[in-house]
């Protein structure tokens, strides 16, 4: 991961770190259909002029494959889920993903999208972009290549606390 903040007073953090995401095998939700247990490792650094500061973190989610999409669960007995994505994947296509958030929606926006990143260079991607009704300066781009998953993803936010931009670079994948 690499970006920046920059306050609204103009002072500017850099951004670094790594997000390593591991299937850790499967289980079952409560209402019986299989899930893929996820666990995202979160290593991040934040630098201004002055100091520095390392943050850490890991999370537990769950990946539901519902044949026609793919649904991101916060854990095994909850019916509320993120639609991650849409199949098969439509050109211009939307939906809400995630219902506690109206005000978002995901669209499809290219089915040919490029992109470069350390692991190699993906054509034929899928770039899904989140928008937010209420924050116009506000949105969220997913790269998806056939056969590998998330290759990249950008974060850009821009209101008057300040303005984020965040890129997230796939950098290795092992899939078995």
């Amino acid at each position: 991961m690499s970006g920046y903040y920059i306050t609204a007073t103009a002072d500017t953090i850099t951004i670094s770190g790594s997000n390593i995401t591991e299937v850790l095998g499967v289980t079952t939700h409560q209402q019986g259909f299989q899930l893929y247990t996820l666990q995202d490792s979160t290593t991040t650094i934040m630098t201004t002029p002055d100091t520095s500061f390392t943050s850490t973190d890991a999370s537990i989610v769950y990946a539901y494959d519902a044949d026609t999409e793919w649904r991101m669960y916060d854990d095994t007995t909850s019916t509320d889920y993120e639609l991650l994505i849409k199949l098969p994947v439509i050109l211009g296509d939307s939906w809400i993903p995630d219902t506690p958030e109206p005000t978002i929606t995901r669209t499809v926006l290219s089915l040919s999208a490029s992109v470069t990143v350390p692991a190699g260079t993906y054509t034929n991607c899928a770039n899904l972009r989140d928008t937010d009704s209420t924050e116009p300066d506000f949105y969220f781009d997913l790269f998806f290549s056939r056969g590998t998953g998330l290759v990249q993803y950008l974060i850009n936010i821009n209101d008057s606390t300040g303005t984020v931009h965040l890129l997230y670079n796939l950098s290795s994948s092992i899939i078995n």
